[in-house]
């Protein structure tokens, strides 16, 4: 058919549509078409709202077939194993799991989560999803549901299948798919598995599936409108014209919506127009090429065409162009404007029923990028998986499950863990993995192999092996069996890391938390940890004896003042070590405390070896500090039973050798714990109850102050009073100051009680000012621990202003523990006192750790003669007691003496012949009550007549 008839053709064609349009213009036929149309339309409506059903119901079949068949390939063994909180991220299970749920997410395109989740306390949580952690999406284990409704209860609790509707939360809106997971064994559901399916992304699946159907009803509603068309074309041929228009809409339905692209190409040139009209690039190709039709017209497809694939496609073109083949297929790639490729599968064909000598053909691409980079991803994970293998720094292995572990496959790691290469153990070749495993860890291992795989457990197991140049190192295995079909056993596959380093660690750690950092010895931790062990050891054995010795050194810290800190840590040092020399099988020697050992014993004959050892003990550290004069205690207790609660027996012990150190007759005592002992311990506690009470009472609770007058030996008139603190408990009675002042010192609870007898003593002192008795003095003897408290100075001047006391008529008396502390500090309280006329004194001088040397360090008013030295005048000749001698250096150092504890004329007389400056003692008075004080003051005429005496 020639040009010019094609174009005479063309012409009759459009002179008989031009008569169709006006036949249509009859109103009735009008009518006619539009009712016919709108049966079309509404047939068309129906049958894709049906099709829409349909799809929709096979979507959800399809999503829960799926999913359930995906719970059967997950490794159920390993949900058991997960806990629910933030401990299972350390668990091998979870990372498997996490691996199992990532791996189906990847492979299912349209899945947008896969995830566990069970019920705890009440509330949905998350056991494992398939996100990394850090993303968007990631929920660690044990997160709870916060957007979830009851329909995520149902696999749980009813054990069914179901598919939620869309539903929307944080992350966008989702239709999931809810399965119940069943442990294999029990039948019990343990979890329910989740498919989150992207609302979108699931309607356009349907949407997808329902193209088809589309362009079907398109095809109809087209068909129908040619039809009616044809009919109103009356004139003319109209059986012809429907087929034309028929054809027509066919093609152009097909044509313009087809999801593959078409073109209709000249030899290597696309064309924008040919005989076919203007229509000959469809939308889909330009989408998959990413140009418009004109852009494509302009360009040859070798010139877009993937220089990699060039030659092979021009190859299969030119065969075509040649006639030896009528068309191809190949996948290649075309570049897209922006420079990114897109991968299409295209097929060359030729064009049928054109008669012109044209070189056209049909050409017909799919896109078919993202299944390239599906592939893509798939052998990058497979060469991951071989780098992996080929550089883990351990042994993965896959081996029968037999008694020598025959390998069938090792990773290339073998030769740096064992120093054997893969292929010797494959088959046994040269050595068996038995052979490799230190004997005494064999059959355990075989055991517990044979434990996990009836229970069909994950396998994990330490033990150690011996590499081929002898060395033995630690590793840990993990792997699980492989089950036939029938349940057997096929293989083990798993890997073993090398924890030599770790072990090293541990070991270290261990030493650490075991012992003391300082001395090396077993700390306090260590010897609960034997007297529990022991204790079950030994619970029904009555012969074999348990002793403790500890020997405590407290009193060492009285150098660090003068000597220093590191000095006094040398000296415990050197003590650990000579005591750790007596150590033996059934003896160990403890650290448990600051300047504290214990020696454990166990199976010692009777109580008399047990005290040769503490004696033995004692003269070692007799000799070790011979040159330092440190001395210290021994306590000795005898464990009975299957004691072993170390808190009260240390305690008992630490009593037994305080009581050892209050013993003066040699440097180190030894005291036996016995029940006397806890009587004392007992009462001790109690007195410390009634300090509590005084210290946290604003009433006296039997702490009332007694006054015991000073004389002065050059007007034998009373110059002051010293305040004597006494203890008149209801619960225990009278209590000697010589029993709580100590417990109250050791306790701190001086500190309080301490406070009140100076309240008290204020009092007392304004009382004598408002009789008129102005100028004696009363002292109050002042603790150590309260004078260095840092807020003494203050709260005792505070103390003066509020009761209006004179500081010129107030003593203090410091006791020579004061002798042991930092003297500048000392001096700078002292100094501040000093200035408002405060009265300082060192009380019992001359019996402590006093010498004249340090006191002419201190800035101190008076010394106070001991009544040791006063007791030895009826003694000794006083021509051989050196109290004279004690006076008169006093007084060469500036300072006033006094006489303690004076009971006849006597020592009185002598006193007087040396100079002493006072006198105090039952010579004179013994300690007197505050009325009593006043009724002596009246008569030695101190306080003037008609002056007010009451309270």
């Amino acid at each position: 058919m020639t040009v010019k008839e094609k174009r005479n053709n063309r012409k009759k064609k459009q002179s008989t549509i031009k008569k169709a349009f006006d036949t249509v213009k009859d109103k009735r036929i009008l009518y006619t078409a539009a009712v016919f149309l709108a049966v079309v339309i509404l047939l068309a409506t129906l049958y894709l709202g049906y099709s829409w059903d349909r799809y929709g119901r096979n979507a959800e079949k399809e999503a829960i077939a799926l999913s359930e068949s995906l719970t059967i390939v997950l490794p159920v063994e390993h949900i058991s194993e997960l806990t629910g909180n933030q401990a299972d991220l350390e668990n091998h299970d979870y990372n498997t799991l996490k691996i199992s749920l990532a791996d189906l997410k990847s492979t299912r395109k349209l899945v947008r989560f896969t995830y566990l989740y069970t019920v705890k306390e009440g509330n949905l949580i998350f056991l494992v999803d398939s996100e990394d952690p850090g993303t968007e999406g990631y929920s660690p284990p044990g997160e709870v549901f916060s957007d979830t409704s009851g329909i995520f209860y149902k696999p749980l609790k009813d054990g069914v299948t179901v598919i939620t509707p869309p539903r929307k939360d944080r992350w966008g809106e989702w239709i999931s798919v809810l399965v119940p997971v069943y442990d294999r064994n029990t039948g019990v559901v343990i979890a329910a598995f989740a498919m989150d399916y992207p609302v979108s992304g699931w309607f356009a699946g349907i949407w997808l599936n329902m193209i088809p159907d589309i362009i079907i009803v398109l095809c109809i509603l087209v068909l129908s409108s040619a039809l009616i068309y044809g009919w109103a074309l009356k004139v003319a041929n109209i059986e012809l014209s429907r087929n034309l228009d028929y054809d027509e809409a066919l093609y152009r339905g097909v044509f313009e919506q087809a999801p593959i692209g078409i073109a209709i190409v000249k030899d290597i040139s696309f064309i924008y127009s040919s005989d076919f009209g203007h229509s000959n690039i469809n939308p889909m190709f330009e989408k998959i090429m990413g140009r418009s039709s004109a852009d494509l017209a302009n360009l040859k497809w070798t010139d877009i065409t993937h220089p990699e694939d060039l030659e092979a496609d021009l190859k299969q073109f030119n065969r075509f162009r040649n006639g030896e083949i009528n068309g191809y297929s190949l996948e290649k790639r075309f570049i897209k404007p922006d420079g990114k490729t897109v991968w299409v599968n295209m097929t060359i064909s030729r064009l049928t029923g054109i008669t012109d000598s044209e070189s056209k053909h049909l050409c017909l691409i799919t896109d078919i990028t993202d299944r390239k980079e599906t592939e893509g991803m798939l052998k990058e994970v497979e060469r991951r998986q071989s780098v992996l293998l080929s550089h883990l720094p351990g042994l993965a292995y896959r081996c029968y499950y037999d008694r020598e572990w025959t390998m069938q496959f090792v990773s290339d790691g073998c030769y740096d863990l064992t120093g054997y290469r893969p292929e010797s153990l494959i088959e046994n070749r040269d050595v068996s993995y038995k052979d490799i495993i230190t004997p005494e860890y064999r059959e355990d291992l075989w055991n517990e192999w044979k434990y996990v795989l009836e229970n069909r457990l994950p396998f994990k197991h330490e033990y150690e092996i011996t590499t081929a140049s002898g060395e033995r190192k630690w590793v840990i295995e993990m792997g699980q069996g492989i089950y036939a079909e029938d349940g057997r056993v096929e293989a083990l596959e798993g890997i073993v890391l090398d924890i030599s380093d770790r072990k090293a660690v541990e070991n270290n750690l261990r030493y650490i938390n075991e012992h003391d950092r300082w001395t090396g010895l077993f700390n306090r931790d260590s010897l609960e940890k034997a007297l529990k062990t022991d204790a079950r050891l030994y619970k029904n054995d009555t012969a074999t004896k348990r002793a403790l010795v500890g020997i405590n050194l407290s009193l060492v810290q009285l150098l660090t003042a003068n000597y220093g800190f590191q000095h006094t840590q040398s000296l415990v040092k050197s003590a650990a070590v000579t005591l750790n020399r007596l150590c033996g099988d059934k003896r160990k020697l403890y650290y448990t405390y600051e300047n504290r050992f214990v020696f454990y014993l166990t199976g010692y004959s009777d109580k008399v070896k047990l005290l040769d050892f503490a004696e033995k003990v004692a003269r070692t550290l007799e000799n070790l500090f011979v040159t330092d004069r440190i001395s210290g205690g021994i306590g000795i207790l005898e464990i009975t039973g299957d004691d072993s609660d170390a808190n009260k027996l240390l305690r008992r012990l630490l009593v037994a050798s305080e009581k050892a150190i209050n013993r003066d007759d040699k440097n180190f005592n030894i005291y036996f714990y016995d029940d006397n002992l806890e009587i004392a311990v007992d009462r001790e506690n109690q007195i410390i109850a009634e300090l509590e009470k005084i210290a946290g009472n604003e009433e006296d609770q039997g702490l009332f102050l007694l006054y015991q007058p000073i004389v002065d030996l050059k007007t034998n008139k009373i110059c002051g009073f010293e305040a004597l603190a006494r203890l008149n408990s209801r619960k225990l009675g009278y209590l000697s100051p010589l029993e709580f002042i100590p417990v109250a010192e050791k306790t701190k609870l001086i500190v309080p009680v301490g406070e009140k007898v100076i309240t008290e003593a204020f009092r007392f002192l304004h009382r004598l000012k408002e009789t008129g008795c102005k100028t004696v003095h009363v002292s109050i003897n002042i603790s150590a621990i309260q004078l260095l408290r840092p807020d003494f100075i203050d709260r005792l001047f505070e103390l003066i202003d509020e009761m209006k006391v004179d500081p010129t008529t107030i003593g203090i008396e410091i006791t020579e523990s004061v002798f042991a502390s930092d003297y500048e500090k000392i001096n700078r309280i002292i100094s501040r006192l000093k200035q408002v006329g405060i009265m300082i004194a060192i009380d019992d001088f001359g019996t402590g750790y006093s010498s004249l040397s340090r006191v002419r360090e201190l800035n101190v008013n008076c010394l106070k003669i001991d009544k040791y030295f006063i007791d030895k005048l009826l003694k000794v000749s006083p021509e051989r007691a050196i109290t004279s001698d004690i006076i008169s250096m006093a007084h060469k150092l500036g300072h006033c003496t006094v006489a303690e504890g004076l009971e006849n004329e006597v020592q009185k007389e002598f006193l007087i012949s040396c100079g002493c400056d006072k006198i105090q003692g039952y010579h004179i008075s013994k300690p007197l009550e505050e009325e009593q004080v006043i009724k002596l003051l009246c008569e030695t005429g101190d306080i003037p007549e008609g002056c007010n005496t009451g309270k």
